[in-house]
């Protein structure tokens, strides 16, 4: 009996038929990630005064990887749900649940993993062979320095978020997430200045010691019993945004994939 749900030669091929989709912006981005840090270097060997060095072209690298990962489910499924651009997709040979997946690998993975194999590589090979004019590895400095848990958990709920609204909304997706986001933003900081002006009236700030709002060391579930209220609460709030919301946005995502009509 055959499984509707997962197969993995299904799977596999979905997987090469994104791969293979669009050459043309295979070349594009080819040009882009790896023609960076050619240009980076030509401008160190013209000796002009705006040199590029390792810590530019690290912090590139950051904005570069970043940006493509937020922003990968527009970037590479944008006219997923679009009334007749995504009919080639629903009309694919495999189950939701494949599709979803190969959908999450492409954002998660293969997008951001492109970049740093494209720029980190001609980065990386420019090094090695001119280390007088391109000294430094930007990938190795990358991979030492840039790699957070809270950043990459941060940047992971707003990929999320995007993916959502990507396919909540079919037409203007771009001015409707942003307006989504901004809308959320109010709400929360509404909610959170009424908390914070209920606790401040039955529990001063100024009055509560060694009050700290470092999470640096803590992990999402680290609530002591002696902590104050408002730590408290912030741990609840990190658990919710870094755990639970972007939980609810994966599974929110692919349920308007498995329900979406066209």
């Amino acid at each position: 009996m055959n499984n509707n749900t997962f197969q993995f030669n299904r799977f596999y091929k979905l997987i090469v038929r994104n791969l293979q989709r669009n050459p043309k912006s295979w070349i594009q981005n080819v040009l882009i990630f790896a023609g960076l840090p050619l240009v980076f270097f030509l401008i160190n060997l013209s000796n002009i005064s705006a040199a590029i060095n390792l810590a530019n072209r690290v912090s590139f690298l950051e904005i570069l990887t970043g940006f493509t990962f937020i922003f990968s489910p527009f970037m590479l499924f944008f006219n997923y749900n679009h009334p007749k651009k995504g009919l080639s997709e629903v009309m694919l040979p495999a189950s939701v649940f494949e599709k979803y997946i190969v959908i999450q690998l492409a954002c998660i993975l293969i997008a951001p993993l492109s970049v740093i194999l494209l720029y980190g590589g001609m980065d990386t090979l420019l090094a090695l062979m001119f280390p007088k004019i391109y000294g430094g590895y930007a990938v190795q400095q990358f991979f030492q320095s840039s790699i957070n848990w809270n950043n990459i958990s941060q940047m992971f709920v707003t990929q999320q978020a995007i993916l959502f609204c990507n396919f909540l909304f079919i037409r203007r997706k771009v001015l409707k997430t942003a307006g989504a986001f901004i809308l959320s933003l109010i709400v929360f900081s509404t909610i959170m200045g009424i908390g914070m002006t209920i606790w401040d009236s039955q529990t001063p700030f100024t009055n509560v010691e060694n009050l700290s709002f470092s999470f640096g060391s803590r992990n999402f579930f680290e609530i002591h019993v002696n902590d104050h209220p408002v730590v408290i609460a912030m741990q609840i709030v990190r658990i919710f945004l870094l755990v639970v919301l972007p939980a609810a946005l994966m599974i929110g995502s692919y349920f308007i994939m498995k329900t979406k009509r066209y």
